[in-house]
């Protein structure tokens, strides 16, 4: 049953036994007043008749009022008294019959009146009843009956008139009770829906001001002396008032209740972390363990309080409650629903505070760092520019990059990584002002506003004094990080009068920077982003190069230099721009790899070169091996092996005629992941090659370990053959080491005589360069190959 249910049947109650007591005074008064004025005033008493209406009176009288005192239920003795008055109606009204009094007849209205306050409509049904069926019993046995009125008659009367009188009267003191409780609990309805209104309208700015606001209210509506609201912070296990309101007159506590150790074994403490109520109307009937403490938290002058927990997603933050100095208060439900229902509002709305602060931030930082992400940055970048409108000063931009932070992740883990990240984010903080901005632009790139510059020196020293950041190792768990870092800037407005101009030019600067040996830092130019854009346009045109058929293949022949017959040829891609003519290999891969075409451009050389060598066979020139070069991004795919055994199929290429060839930087990659891919491509009959030997770290233990076939001396050595005897050394070891393994060896990039008989006596194998032939194109290649590819039958003038 709900509470204002409990006191609405309470005052019923209340009023219901206060009847019943009221109408057994005044049956034994009109017993008496019977007595009385039959005895003095009338001639010739009836003392029988008398004295046996004054017995019957006194008798329902006497049950009525003993029936209240008896341990039975309501229902029950409604009953018994109901049925006493339902008696009580035909006893005096027969016995006034042969007079045909008037006055008997009314007060049955004033007992069936007295029923307006009951909640059972069946007792006023048995009044009413017994009303009826004694008015025709009288009208059965006395149709015709003389009124006569005496002295008696007007007594009777009068008493009536009284006994009505208190009735009415009680009856109106009840309904103003009523009417008074009602408007209470309507205006205690208004406060919580006022309450509710203010909260649901609460936001991160107001919300001190609507709380206090509150609290006021609530202390007024029920004129208590204090109200305020403290938070629990469990990390630190102390609690903390945020706001308070206190009557005039009553000292704040605010101040003094800041950052309070929680003591779990104080009652209030207890009570309020088990998500109780905490209700006390008067503090020294507590035992005296629970009032410990209070002249420390100077609280002994409190002679009443109720607490109340509150509570989000089931937990409990906090609590609230009401403090009353100058008097003592008996609680009430209204107290007690009302604290409740408040603290429920009040969970609900830090909730959902909360909830809109982390998805504020959530918006505008970065969760990793707890930094401004890109969105705030750019947002703060366009407010200073607006401020520098009206002043001479510039804005500086840094776009710093981590070298090799990925590493971290692969070595140590993600965890530890974005506690590197966060580290990183606070020593680029220490060493900015205030108006500076640091924010996580992406995985390990951060962007750096330097506010009111004079002139470039000063963010190219800001600069310098962050690279310097790096010179130290970041400590973490005991761990050494040693990192370095890329760094480019920009300048407004020289570079850009947007965030995003800006932010861009910085990024080409430190991508410039990168290109450059990384850990150094660039200021933004015009020739860089000259380079950068022209770099963007190849980007572009590269995306449309395939389609529009601009990239082709050409060949370089291998000539044996113990036949001087061409055994073989390498695939070498080119470009031919429709704008900017022939683009070699050197600019092609990079930005091929850069942008992700690598993939289907390498399968495309691969299945070009393949069906070229099948179309040579099929014209009958002798079969000659196809070398073509595999990029890094190409031998990672899983895909690799299966593409080349489709490729070999879809061609009809028998795989003894294809070579693929790797570069050194594949070469040192995860141990297993390689030899597995080398073991697959041999098992398809595909001769293996190490291109660019000697120009990457290798090492020979590892070299012993893969299936190859050939090595391929990078033209850098061969440069030296003549003129450098270290090269010359070099070039020898190279030979000697392939022999020793078992392996042939190709010299690239050979040009003159003295190189091909420096290499003839080192017992090389095969030569390419233009000492025989340049790269050529499929027409020119099939003339060669076609006359039987006898080098006597050609100059190299024709080269």
């Amino acid at each position: 049953m709900k509470p204002s249910e409990n006191r609405k049947n309470l005052i019923t109650k209340i009023s219901r036994q206060k009847i019943y007591r009221y109408l057994s005074f005044a049956t034994i008064g009109g017993g008496l007043l019977n007595i009385i004025v039959l005895y003095f005033f009338a001639e010739n008493p009836d003392l029988a008749n008398v004295m046996m209406l004054s017995f019957a009176l006194f008798f329902f009288s006497l049950v009525i009022y003993l029936v209240q005192h008896l341990k039975l239920k309501e229902h029950t003795i409604d009953i018994i008294c109901v049925g006493m008055i339902a008696l009580l109606i035909p006893t005096i009204t027969l016995h006034f019959i042969e007079s045909g009094s008037v006055t008997v007849w009314a007060f049955p209205f004033i007992l069936i009146t007295a029923f307006i306050i009951f909640n059972r409509k069946i007792l006023l049904i048995i009044v009413a009843t017994s009303t009826i069926i004694t008015q025709c019993v009288v009208w059965i046995f006395a149709p015709v009956v003389y009124v006569r009125l005496d002295g008696i008659d007007y007594c009777v009367r009068i008493g009536l008139f009284c006994i009505a009188i208190c009735l009415i009267y009680y009856l109106n003191k009840l309904f103003v009770m009523r009417l008074n409780d009602t408007a209470y609990k309507v205006k205690l309805q208004e406060l919580i829906t006022q309450i509710s209104t203010i909260c649901v309208k609460t936001n991160q700015n107001n919300f001190e001001e609507d709380i206090v606001y509150l609290l006021k209210m609530s202390c007024e509506f029920f004129s208590l002396d204090r109200s305020y609201i403290c938070m629990f912070d469990h990390g630190k296990n102390t609690f903390s008032t945020i706001q308070e309101y206190c009557r005039e007159g009553i000292e704040s506590g605010k101040d003094h209740f800041q950052k309070i150790a929680i003591d779990k074994s104080h009652l209030r403490m207890e009570k309020m972390l088990n998500n109780e109520l905490f209700i006390v109307s008067d503090m020294q009937e507590l035992p005296v363990f629970a009032n410990e403490g209070m002249h420390e938290l100077r609280i002994d002058r409190i002679k009443s309080q109720i607490m109340t927990p509150i509570l989000s997603q089931e937990k409990v933050i906090g609590f609230w409650g009401f403090d009353s100095e100058t008097g003592i208060i008996n609680w009430q439900n209204d107290h007690i629903n009302f604290i409740k229902i408040v603290a429920n509002i009040l969970g609900d709305t830090i909730t959902r505070l909360d909830s809109e602060k982390e998805i504020n931030f959530m918006a505008h930082f970065d969760h990793i760092t707890k930094l401004p992400n890109r969105n705030l940055f750019t947002n703060y970048v366009y407010f200073n520019i607006i401020k520098l409108e009206f002043t001479d000063n510039i804005l500086g931009i840094i776009f710093l990059d981590l070298d090799s932070f990925k590493t971290v992740n692969d070595t140590v883990g993600h965890g530890m990584g974005d506690e590197l990240l966060f580290m990183v984010g606070q020593k680029l903080k220490s060493v900015l002002k205030k108006a500076d901005i640091v924010s996580r632009f992406s995985s390990d790139e951060f962007l750096i506003m330097i506010n009111d510059l004079t002139d470039e020196d000063e963010i190219v020293k800001i600069t310098k004094d962050i690279m310097g950041l790096f010179y130290e190792p970041f400590m973490l768990k005991g761990q050494e990080f040693f990192m370095t870092a890329s760094a480019g800037m920009a300048l407004y407005p020289k570079d850009g009068e947007d965030a995003e101009t800006l932010i861009m030019n910085a990024d080409i600067a430190k991508f410039k920077a990168k290109d450059n040996g990384r850990n150094q830092y660039l200021l933004c130019t015009d020739e860089i982003k000259s380079e950068i854009n022209k770099e963007k346009e190849l980007i572009n045109s590269l995306y449309r190069a395939m389609e529009n058929d601009e990239i082709f293949l050409v060949y370089q022949p291998q000539v044996s230099l113990h036949t001087e017959k061409i055994t073989g040829v390498e695939s070498l891609l080119r470009w031919n721009h429709p704008k900017l003519g022939l683009i070699s290999p050197s600019v092609i891969i990079p930005l091929a790899e850069q942008t992700g075409l690598i993939n289907p451009i390498g399968e495309w050389v691969l299945e070009s070169a393949c069906a070229q060598n099948k179309a040579w066979q099929d014209m009958g020139i002798p079969p000659i091996q196809m070398a073509v070069n595999i990029s890094a991004s190409q031998f990672k795919n899983p895909q690799f092996i299966d593409q080349v055994e489709v490729i070999l199929k879809k061609t009809g290429l028998n795989p003894e005629f294809l070579e693929i060839e790797i570069t050194e930087n594949i070469a040192i990659l995860e141990l297993n992941e390689i030899i597995g891919k080398l073991n697959g491509l041999k098992a398809l009959g595909i001769s293996i090659a190490i291109d660019d030997f000697g120009t990457e770290y290798s090492s020979l233990g590892r070299l012993k370990m893969l299936p190859i076939h050939r090595l391929k001396m990078d033209k850098q050595f061969v440069d030296g053959i003549g003129h450098n005897h270290k090269d010359q050394a070099i070039a020898n070891a190279i030979i000697q080491l392939g022999k020793s393994l078992g392996l042939s060896v190709v010299a690239e990039g050979v040009e003159y005589e003295d190189q091909i008989a420096f290499l003839k006596t080192s017992e090389c194998d095969l030569i390419q360069g233009y000492f025989y032939y340049k790269p050529l194109g499929v027409t020119e290649l099939e003339k060669i190959l076609i006359s039987g590819c006898d080098l006597s039958n050609f100059n190299s003038t024709l080269n």
